[in-house]
């Protein structure tokens, strides 16, 4: 062991350095021969997972791919030898769409599940909710109609807004229904402080008083596209109709939904009626109305231009039942908020 270098503490062997033959070479554990020899290069995969031979020329920066007859990434503008590869362009913005339903103009689709639209195609292409007026029924009031029209207004939610107000002349109370915070009301009088949709009523007072308080809303509270009225409240809708179809510039509305209404019997009301309606309108009959028997309803709706007619089994309320929510929503598709006009309508019964 005289002469021999000392060996390290660890017990391996001795680092040596490698000759100019031995650099850029790597060697195997083990030849055939016993001795260490070159191993040959081993091809070099692809980004495709494809292996390239080795020796396959590479484009220069700035050329095509011989492959794909592709420009370099970077396109015909890369980047020259000893500069930095210049910037891709940045894709364009998009935003994710969650369910709804088809709707004509504007841009993009949206449908159930995710889809991916242009930002300005979104659902904010689509414009506002409509909004609908509402007029209540005799003996009640904008918020008796708002609790009474919960599960409409759930079934019209991102389709429709509604929005009630109050009849101007208070109702004297009676069968526990008076309340002093939000006392009964009604559009107009057939008696003295009474109402009867049937009656032929001689000298009905306070219609031209609840005709001034829609304009004033409309006005006020606008825009609105159409109105929904319940019973007293549909019939004097219907007058509002009217006087729109004549031109009447103090009611801008495009249509109206009536439920359980009927045609004012008073002789003094008898112009509104006095040629057809030419307002579209989806007009909804209870067959087990007992307040407003469905031949009035249907008589009201003759008083139209091709109206529409739904029909359910139901008595005196407004009903938001799947078929009814069906005929709401395919009703009021027929319209685009702010234009109040529609498409032309066709008679039909549903």
């Amino acid at each position: 062991m005289d002469g021999d270098a000392p060996l390290p503490l660890d017990g391996s062997a001795a680092r040596q350095p490698r000759t100019g033959s031995q650099q850029g070479q790597a060697v195997s554990p083990a030849a055939p021969d016993g001795t260490g020899g070159p191993v040959p290069p081993r091809p070099v995969p692809s980004r495709r997972g494809r292996p390239v031979p080795p020796g396959t020329p590479r484009p220069a920066p700035g050329t095509t791919s011989p492959r794909r007859g592709l420009p370099p990434p970077g396109g015909a503008l890369g980047a020259q030898p000893g500069e930095a590869p210049p910037l891709r362009p940045p894709r364009p913005m998009s935003a994710l769409c969650f369910g709804g339903k088809r709707r004509g103009g504007g841009g993009g689709v949206s449908r159930k599940g995710r889809s991916r639209l242009p930002v300005a195609a979104g659902a904010m292409s689509e414009g506002r909710p409509l909004r609908l007026l509402g007029l209540h029924g005799y003996r009640q009031s904008e918020r008796r109609f708002r609790q009474r029209t919960g599960a409409l207004r759930k079934a019209l939610r991102g389709r429709a807004e509604l929005v009630a107000v109050n009849a101007p002349h208070l109702v004297p109370g009676g069968e526990g229904d008076d309340d002093g915070d939000d006392p009964p009301r009604g559009w107009w009088f057939s008696g003295p402080r009474t109402f009867d949709a049937g009656e032929v009523a001689a000298a009905p007072a306070g219609l031209e008083e609840s005709l001034s308080a829609v304009a004033a809303a409309l006005a006020e509270h606008g825009p609105f596209d159409g109105l929904l009225g319940f019973s007293q409240g549909a019939a004097l809708a219907a007058m509002v109709c009217a006087l729109r179809a004549r031109g009447d510039p103090r009611f801008p509305v495009a249509f109206a939904i009536l439920v359980a209404g009927f045609a004012s019997r008073a002789p003094a009301h008898g112009h509104f009626y006095r040629e057809p309606i030419a307002l579209p309108t989806l007009h909804v009959v209870g067959d087990a109305d007992a307040v407003i028997a469905a031949p009035l309803s249907r008589e009201l709706a003759q008083r139209f231009v091709e109206p529409v007619v739904l029909t359910h089994p139901g008595g005196h309320f407004v009903p938001a039942a799947a078929p009814q929510k069906k005929a709401y929503l395919d009703f009021l598709d027929r319209f685009h908020p702010g234009q109040g006009q529609a498409e032309p309508p066709g008679a039909e019964t549903v």
